[in-house]
């Protein structure tokens, strides 16, 4: 008898172990000790090696609430690419008219009917930025692309107040020369004021069992520090390996669900749970690449949250040489420059090489699809290029998770 074997998304005899599976031989009181006679090692020994000449797939979430609809739209479609995967979540302070107007927009569309490659979330969740109701949302939509297709190489998570600096083009070639296994996530050991205020205190979000949103409840207890385990924080904004979100989803050890369960009571959960899953994990501990990939500019003193970028922001956003910018207003006019002076964008789409259709008389070049493995890198390519190659020197990475 045949099943799927979900790790790999490949067809096997169930009843046949796979090869490099060994059972446990117990002689007298004496157990042979070696990882192979575990299953946990036929789990990790058993992920498919994915070809480095293949252009990588990325799978995009890109969140919003109330009103935030058509920048949602305009942001996807700033980021579309035929190869890409795309899910697209409306909070549950969106009316359902505007909800279901997302859908229709999607749905309407013939590029995105005939690729069938974005999704609009019909479970609409209520999330609290420092709530654990914002990871739960992240985990569904890792879930959904999962389960969708196991071929996308990498996942970010976007607001629709966020917007790219470089085409798909350009990010997609800088990806497709870069080991599959690096992970792009903002670290540092959770120390000081943060730790005794975040660590310490114990919250409940509302999001977990009201319909409408509120500010976190927070209790009068205190805990103490866990000492199995440190601690880690930084950006909520990450792009994540394939690889490591399925031990996310999937985990064939019980770390991640006890890091799931002490990050529901934990303030500003999203800014740590990757973070301290990460860096806490033997097996990917030394993929961590401590940056979240976007431009943020900061009041000073810093606050909580970034400031919103204008026209007057835009060369420190190029000179960042960062992918992604956040957070702008809706409609700015610097995203008219950044579509015409950073992504080529023209008609819906930012340009690249699948478009092969004729650029005349103002028609949609994109309206007509190529090869989508054909790229077509420009300056945008040469700035990330020389972003990541910082970011994955010896020197650099050898600071991460400490």
């Amino acid at each position: 008898m045949d099943g799927p074997n979900p790790l790999l998304g490949v067809w096997e005899p169930i009843n046949k172990p796979p090869s490099n599976y060994s059972i446990i031989r117990l002689f007298g009181s004496r157990l042979e000790s070696n990882d192979d006679y575990f299953v946990e090692s036929s789990f990790i020994k058993s992920k498919t090696d994915v070809n480095p000449k293949l252009v990588p797939r990325l799978a995009y979430l890109i969140s919003g609430t109330k009103g935030d609809s058509h920048r949602m739209m305009r942001t996807l479609q700033a980021v579309y690419h035929p190869r890409n995967k795309y899910v697209l979540h409306l909070d549950l302070e969106a009316p359902p008219k505007e909800r279901m107007e997302l859908a229709l927009s999607v749905k309407s569309d013939p590029i995105f009917s005939q690729m069938e490659n974005v999704r609009v979330m019909s479970q609409s969740n209520l999330v609290t930025y420092k709530g654990p109701t914002m990871i739960a949302c992240t985990l569904q939509a890792v879930a959904i692309l999962l389960r969708e297709s196991l071929h996308w190489d990498w996942f970010t998570n976007l607001k629709a107040s966020d917007y790219p600096l470089v085409t798909q083009d350009d990010l997609l070639y800088v990806f497709s020369n870069m080991s599959r296994s690096v992970n792009f996530i903002e670290n540092m050991q959770l120390t000081g004021w943060k730790l005794n205020q975040r660590a310490k205190s114990i919250i409940v979000d509302p999001g977990l069992y009201l319909s409408k949103k509120s500010d976190l409840a927070w209790t009068t207890q205190r805990r103490s520090l866990p000492t199995s385990f440190k601690l880690f924080t930084g950006s909520t904004w990450i792009m994540l390996t394939r690889s490591f979100l399925e031990y996310c989803i999937w985990g064939w050890d019980n770390f991640l669900r006890t890091i799931l369960m002490y990050y529901t009571n934990f303030v500003s959960s999203p800014e740590g749970y990757f973070h301290t899953m990460i860096c806490n994990s033997k097996e990917f501990v030394n993929t961590a690449t401590g940056h979240e990939l976007h431009y943020n500019a900061w009041d000073n003193p810093p606050k909580q949250h970034p400031v919103s970028l204008s026209l007057k922001d835009f060369d420190n956003m190029v000179k960042s040489k960062a992918p992604f910018a956040r957070k702008f207003h809706k409609n700015d006019p610097v995203l008219d420059k950044i579509d015409r002076e950073l992504l080529g964008r023209t008609q819906r789409f930012s340009l690249g090489g699948w478009c092969v259709g004729r650029l005349s008389n103002g028609s949609d070049p994109c309206s007509v699809q190529g090869d989508d493995s054909v790229l077509r890198p420009g300056p945008g390519a040469v700035r990330l290029q020389e972003l990541v190659q910082m970011l994955t020197s010896e020197e650099y990475r050898s600071k991460q998770c400490s």
